[in-house]
């Protein structure tokens, strides 16, 4: 336990999602899963989109870093956690 404690404290992981922002560039695509929900199911389904801002906002006095998201196919915008998104090279 005091292992992952000291891991968090340091300078590179300054907020939650620090370790992502170092992988995913603004202008990147990105995927995300989300929950997808209709009268009979629920599931995850996975969404992709187009990283077009890095934002910085501290919740519940931790700082996280949030991407500002377009989703493709729709026309505003979704603010996802850095830490829930992954690079994605596919094109279609």
């Amino acid at each position: 336990m005091k292992n992952d404690q000291k891991k968090f404290k340091t300078m590179k992981n300054r907020a939650l999602g620090a370790s992502k922002a170092d992988k995913i560039e603004v202008g990147d695509m990105v995927s995300w899963k989300s929950w997808c929900m209709d009268l009979l199911t629920e599931t995850f389904e996975e969404k992709e989109g187009l990283l077009l801002e890095i934002i910085e906002e501290t919740r519940l006095e931790n700082v996280v870093l949030i991407g500002k998201i377009l989703p493709f196919g729709a026309s505003e915008y979704d603010f996802i956690p850095l830490f829930s998104l992954t690079k994605t090279n596919k094109r279609d």
